[in-house]
């Protein structure tokens, strides 16, 4: 399922539409309208990686944590605890191997 920025707008949708759709548009929009968890945030939303826009690279914690207002400190630092045990045990991140590959063939 393709979504863009209107859609966004004007509906709530599960991570991995959003996942699939990373690409395809903003991560700020994302955060703007969407519920977030903090270990999506952690990441999509903060990580570098992704913001590839102009406006998504002004991404910070405090900007999340004021337009997802739900998630604590502590919320963020389990995800990021998370994370990082993931990258020492050289796990994937996430149940996409390859990110920046599916979204080039979708």
């Amino acid at each position: 399922m393709s979504i863009c920025k209107n859609d966004l707008y004007n509906n709530q949708y599960d991570y991995e539409t959003l996942k699939i759709n990373i690409y395809a548009v903003s991560l700020i929009d994302i955060l703007k309208t969407q519920i977030l968890t903090a270990d999506f945030c952690v990441k999509y939303i903060l990580n570098k990686n992704f913001q590839l826009a102009d406006e998504d690279q002004n991404i910070n914690i405090d900007l999340v944590r004021q337009l997802q207002p739900h998630l604590t400190e502590d919320d963020f630092i389990r995800a990021e605890l998370g994370v990082s045990m993931k990258r020492i045990n050289r796990e994937r991140i996430d149940s996409f191997e390859d990110f920046e590959s599916y979204a080039n063939t979708h």
